[in-house]
């Protein structure tokens, strides 16, 4: 993806896609078709004769994807492609990029978001001080690294023995730490333990990263 500031602000979108698709080597009808496909792709068509510099800043991230697009490469490199824009943008490139993705795109994503990483990435790497840690898919590396799972049981009553119950109880709140959560539930619930509410914390991939790094505060 082209930088942050890949765009010319005192241009127009429309400018700014005829700008890089001349740089690599469109011309004539074959610009013109990218350029208004980039457009609708980013959904700029109607301020695309706006200077981009009064853009918001999803308006810009959607137009920095499509600078990037707009001669059709094979491989796509987004680099922190979501930060700073508003969650309607944020949706709006999070299905663009899923789009690609179905279309064969190959895309390098790199991001601090580990919620873009789950969503987004086929595979995943892990790196720290330029290093790779571990990598694989999502499934894989929560195999590897992750917690255990935790389970928050309110119970309707204590039990007579609490002794028989997995886990910790207080009064009636119950908390069990497990690598198969739903067998704990349904073992509960098989021996006659009423529940009135019940989350489960799975592990994920935020915390296969801190587990890799360490979670000591960065300056």
């Amino acid at each position: 993806m082209p930088p942050r500031r890949c765009r010319y602000d005192e241009l127009t979108a429309e400018e700014n896609l005829v700008f890089f698709a001349r740089i690599h080597g469109l011309g004539g009808k074959a610009l013109r078709a990218r350029v208004d496909w980039a457009l609708d792709f980013a959904e700029l068509r109607d301020r695309r004769r706006d200077r981009t510099g009064g853009y918001s800043g999803g308006m810009r991230r959607r137009l920095n994807l499509v600078c990037a697009l707009v001669h059709a490469p094979k491989v796509l490199l987004l680099d922190e492609p979501m930060a700073g824009v508003d969650p309607q943008s944020r949706n709006h490139l999070f299905e663009r990029i899923e789009e690609l993705q179905r279309a064969g795109m190959t895309i390098l994503h790199t991001t601090h978001q580990m919620e873009e990483a789950h969503r987004l990435c086929r595979r995943v790497a892990i790196m720290d001080h330029g290093k790779i840690l571990d990598a694989g898919t999502v499934e894989e590396l929560i195999a590897r690294h992750g917690d255990l799972s935790v389970v928050e049981a309110t119970l309707e009553r204590p039990p007579d023995d609490p002794a028989r119950l997995p886990g910790t109880l207080d009064g009636t709140a119950l908390r069990i730490e497990t690598k198969r959560p739903l067998e704990e539930v349904a073992q509960l619930a098989a021996a006659g333990v009423r529940i009135t509410s019940l989350n489960i914390h799975r592990p994920d991939l935020e915390s296969v990263f801190l587990t890799l790094t360490g979670r000591k505060l960065r300056e």
